[in-house]
């Protein structure tokens, strides 16, 4: 995804300085073991070397792309520590060129994402398929002959896109179980539709073009769902997955959020504006544009920028003190009364 091309400036991501933790695994003897991580390091400040210091687990999503040299596998290897863990995108070549028939193409292109699995001892291998592409035979039969190709080292798993919503197709579901290929879902969204013990999400939102950050409740969400498997691996791949991965696993470490910027209410909002809101702009405009920015709207939560720019009035605003402005004299609205705590609330 490149997001640029989607309207949104991308900057290189540092870890903010409230977000303080050490790249360890999640998990202990007797617990279910959980991946935390990110599509990809390449908007990460520092590269590899530094996202690996700060995350545990990535998602290679350069593999969906183009074909790794098995030189530079092993460099990015020998640039980890011994328990980081890698899950790497099969090429496109494999689902959207041949569309998941297992022809001679497509086996020697899947050949190519399996030895760089292999060299990087990843533990997932993730085939993404075109949203019009519909399951029929051909596609059942070169799902088989391709999971034949991975040893039981590297579970595959399969984001079926013309099925994102609903049910899968009933052969389609049972050739996933008798393969044990994962159906990698948006736990944000849905449910796996396959049962494993193992589980595997990558993670959007509803947001297009994946301009979306997850606010409190919504990481909640996503951690309950996955606490019924004896292993969850998250990849956030929003136009914030940085910060979404960090803020998802602060909360998995110590059951609370670290704060999105420091401050609270308006000086937040407007922290998360300032920015790249533009003006002279109107309400539905920032609401579209910005809304899905999470912002402190108190101490206890963070939430979406929309629950305070819907207040607004229908008009045009020239800078960003007018909205402020008329945001301190605007009634609290329900959506945001249900967020405030009350007298004896926590973190729920």
């Amino acid at each position: 995804m490149d997001y640029r091309s989607a309207g949104v400036r991308w900057e290189k991501i540092r870890r903010p300085p409230w977000i303080q933790f050490k790249a360890e695994p999640l998990f202990r003897a007797g617990m279910p073991e959980s991946l935390v991580g990110a599509g990809g390091w390449g908007y990460f400040a520092g590269g590899l070397d530094a996202y690996a210091r700060a995350f545990h687990f990535v998602e290679v999503n350069a593999s969906f792309y183009r074909r790794i040299p098995d030189a530079m596998a092993r460099r990015w290897r020998a640039r980890v520590p011994a328990d980081f863990v890698f899950s790497v995108k099969a090429h496109r070549d494999v689902t959207h060129a041949d569309h998941l028939r297992a022809s001679k193409a497509a086996r020697e292109s899947f050949s190519a994402s399996v030895r760089t699995a292999r060299i990087l001892r990843a533990r997932f291998l993730i085939l993404e398929t075109a949203p019009f592409l519909a399951f029929d035979q051909p596609q059942l039969d070169g799902l088989r002959d391709l999971a034949a190709m991975v040893d039981g080292r590297t579970r595959i798993g399969l984001e079926a896109r013309a099925y994102r919503q609903g049910s899968l197709p009933a052969d389609l579901r049972r050739a996933m179980q008798r393969e044990g290929i994962l159906d990698v879902v948006d736990l944000s969204q849905m449910n796996p539709r396959v049962a494993d013990e193992s589980v595997y999400t990558r993670l959007f939102g509803p947001g297009p073009h994946n301009v979306y950050e997850f606010d409190d409740d919504e990481l909640r969400s996503i951690d309950r769902a996955g606490q019924d498997a004896v292993r969850a691996a998250f990849t956030f791949h929003g136009i914030r997955m940085y910060k979404d991965t960090a803020r998802f696993l602060t909360f998995k470490r110590t059951g609370t959020f670290p704060s999105a910027t420091g401050q609270q209410g308006l000086a937040s909002l407007t922290a998360v504006l300032r920015p790249d809101a533009r003006f002279p702009t109107t309400k539905d405009d920032l609401v579209r544009e910005h809304g899905w920015k999470v912002f402190d709207l108190n101490e206890q939560r963070r939430a979406h920028a929309r629950v305070l720019l819907a207040a607004l009035p229908d008009r045009t605003f020239r800078r960003l003190d007018e909205v402020v402005r008329e945001l301190e004299y605007a009634p609290p609205r329900e959506s945001t009364r249900r967020l405030q705590p009350g007298p004896n609330s926590g973190p729920p």
